[in-house]
């Protein structure tokens, strides 16, 4: 199992933080999704043979970018 931190500097409300985390969360190869909360940093814990890191980070963004539509 592999981590990764990632910048979700635009973030602003936790109704935002919460609808990523539940998208995030539904990847294959996720294991754990955590907001790091004060710091606008979102931690995720996955499976490394599922999903390579540059693909989550890409993931995420467009996660991002849908959740403020």
């Amino acid at each position: 199992m592999s981590m990764i931190q990632l910048a979700l500097n635009e973030v602003a409300c936790s109704g935002c933080i919460g609808k990523i985390r539940k998208k995030i969360k539904r990847f294959d190869g996720i294991e754990k999704v955590e907001i790091l909360s004060g710091h606008g940093k979102i931690e995720v814990n996955y499976n490394e043979k599922v999903i390579r890191a540059e693909e989550l980070d890409r993931a995420i963004q467009r996660v991002t970018f849908k959740s403020f539509d």
